[in-house]
């Protein structure tokens, strides 16, 4: 995100510069392609947060039909760039809410694998998560 930001700053300083000394843009199209970057900046930024979602999303509801519980409240946090840098092989820990025997308990799940497949995800260690539960 930080490098796309960069690369619009770079075209619209450019774009600037030759609009100054040759005069070749007009004030009409030079807010023309300023338009087009902030759009395409920020349709970017929201394809690429909405596919974050997708894992913790596809996490919790195998979750909740594997154990039968229901999460309440969840969070997450994805540990690629700290140990992995993959487009396939995400690792993630999840820490969840959930309510079983009408108690609380609030629940870790550490170093998830989860492999990409074109448009599906897998967990690779789902069958043995190390699971730990506090009561709340």
């Amino acid at each position: 995100m930080q490098i796309m930001l960069i690369a619009i700053l770079f075209i619209v300083l450019v774009a600037y510069i030759i609009y100054k000394v040759n005069g070749k843009f007009e004030g009409k199209e030079f807010g023309i392609l300023i338009a087009v970057l902030v759009l395409s900046g920020i349709l970017t930024y929201v394809l690429i947060e909405d596919k974050k979602q997708e894992v913790p999303e596809v996490f919790k509801t195998k979750y909740e039909k594997t154990h039968e519980v229901k999460i309440s409240k969840f969070s997450y946090e994805r540990l690629n760039n700290k140990m992995v840098s993959s487009k396939t092989n995400f690792i993630y820990d999840f820490d969840f809410i959930t309510l079983k025997d009408g108690k609380e308990y609030l629940c870790s799940v550490k170093n998830v694998k989860v492999v990409k497949i074109e448009d599906e995800f897998v967990f690779e260690n789902f069958d043995k998560l190390d699971e730990k539960c506090t009561k709340k």
